[in-house]
């Protein structure tokens, strides 16, 4: 048996025996989000008590949201061939406002207020 995660652009599979982690930067990276997972752990044993199952699932991005507040040049100063390669980035959690040179403050702000119901604090 297993449980696998999807963070940020990372898949993360619990074992009995170990824990995987997909697209690793470096080692750092890897210690950064073992310590989030754990605290997560820590936190959900702690409040066992007072934790109700949900039984749908929780919202996620809409890629298509994500691309109304990007630029639409396809400019590819990102590091991605289109705008919608980027707003799926953006959408799974490998990207975020500030990774797209071509936003202007006010659609940094717009990108960032979107995708704050769905973050995540790794």
């Amino acid at each position: 048996p297993s449980l696998t995660l999807k963070i940020y652009g990372k898949l993360i599979t619990l074992y009995a025996d170990r824990i995987t982690i997909n697209a690793l930067k470096d080692e750092h990276e890897a210690d950064k989000i073992l310590q989030w997972l754990k605290r997560e752990i820590n936190e959900a044993w702690e409040k066992r008590d007072q934790i109700k199952p949900r039984y749908e699932g929780a919202p996620k991005p809409k890629i298509i949201e994500i691309l109304k507040r990007l630029p639409r040049t396809n400019c590819k100063e990102c590091g991605y061939s289109t705008c919608m390669v980027f707003a799926t980035k953006v959408a799974e959690g490998a990207k975020c406002a500030d990774d797209c040179p071509c936003l202007d403050d006010q659609a940094k702000t717009s990108l960032n207020d979107y995708m704050s119901q769905f973050n995540l604090d790794i």
